[in-house]
């Protein structure tokens, strides 16, 4: 008897401490447990996206000088590769048989003249028809025509250089006989020098006219403008030709170097964030996890620059807004629409 009681006492307190045990399961079931998250206000700024481009320099002007009368050449004074300040001369063409054209130019038109004088004064006096005087003001005309033409002929006889540049090629050689037309010097100027490139759809939308640029070039650090775009563009490669205009003292930069040009973007608004912060959602889309009434909210971006070391980014939702609360520990253990416990840190 005393063994039943027993048994009846421990099978009743066995029961008590289920039903104990559940109500207790229940309680805690029924209690929400709370991430914590840390989060960091980050305030939008001025961001400029630094288009980068890759192209070659290119002298500004190239000139092939050519010969505008027939002769020898009796001087030369130019080296090849050498730089000369313009108006310097080159070559002198043998002068002889021009300046004797002149002088023959000048006696008839000296002739010319008084011919159209004394037919003048007799046309005044009723001695000459007008027919008569308009002859001779037409011989005098056509004397000074020829005696400019024989001084012209005689000045190109001395060949110059028409600005700052080096002689790039020679054609000619100490006593060649030159015919009008030939080729004696080709010139190069190196100052200012262009930077040649081309753009894309996407990135000549963000460039423009007098838009500062950058050109790196053989280790050296230049600062240029652009001064040409293209008004349409290749039809192979649907590219926009792209001109920069850089000053090239001393001429240390020659033309046909690789360069790369840096050209800054047009300013706008937008956050930086670290690369950490960036992440994916269930269906694949970049983006951020902020806070959002308590509550973890995914936002897609989109990314304007990765630096290394983190991202310029915008959205469309967020973009109207001054500043985020973007989680910055413990995203990876939360998911949208959770309710969470915040820390701030904004160190």
């Amino acid at each position: 008897m005393r063994i039943i009681l027993l048994i009846f006492i421990f099978s009743v307190g066995t029961i008590i401490l289920f039903f104990k045990k559940d109500k207790e399961i229940v309680q805690t079931n029924n209690t929400e447990i709370q991430k914590k998250v840390e989060v960091k206000i980050f305030e939008k700024l001025e961001f400029t996206k630094k288009i980068k481009l890759r192209g070659f320099s290119e002298a500004s002007r190239i000139v092939t000088i050519k010969s505008q009368v027939d002769g020898r050449i009796s001087s030369k004074q130019f080296q090849k590769g050498e730089f000369y300040k313009a108006g310097t001369q080159l070559i002198l063409i043998d002068p002889e048989d021009k300046i004797a054209k002149v002088k023959e130019m000048e006696a008839l038109l000296n002739q010319r003249k008084k011919e159209y004088e004394v037919s003048e004064s007799l046309y005044k006096k009723g001695f000459r028809s007008e027919v008569k005087l308009s002859q001779s003001r037409t011989n005098f005309e056509n004397a000074l025509a020829l005696f400019e033409k024989s001084q012209v002929a005689l000045n190109n006889t001395k060949v110059t250089i028409p600005f700052d540049s080096a002689v790039e090629e020679s054609y000619v050689e100490l006593g060649d006989y030159l015919k009008k037309g030939d080729s004696i010097v080709k010139i190069i100027d190196l100052s200012p020098l262009f930077i040649q490139t081309s753009a894309n759809e996407k990135q000549i939308k963000n460039i423009i006219l007098n838009q500062n640029a950058t050109v790196f070039i053989n280790d050296k650090k230049v600062d240029g403008f652009v001064n040409y775009i293209s008004k349409t563009s290749d039809p192979n490669t649907r590219n926009f030709t792209i001109q920069v205009k850089i000053e090239n003292e001393n001429y240390k930069i020659l033309s046909g170097l690789s360069s790369e040009i840096q050209i800054e973007g047009i300013k706008q608004n937008a956050f930086y964030v670290p690369s950490s912060l960036v992440t994916l959602n269930n269906l694949g889309k970049i983006g951020i996890k902020i806070i959002e009434n308590q509550r973890v909210k995914f936002i897609p971006i989109d990314i304007l620059s990765d630096t290394g070391s983190g991202y310029w980014i915008n959205s469309r939702k967020i973009k109207l807004d001054n500043q985020i609360s973007i989680i910055t520990q413990g995203q990876d253990f939360t998911i949208e629409g959770e309710k969470v416990m915040v820390i701030k840190n904004n160190d």
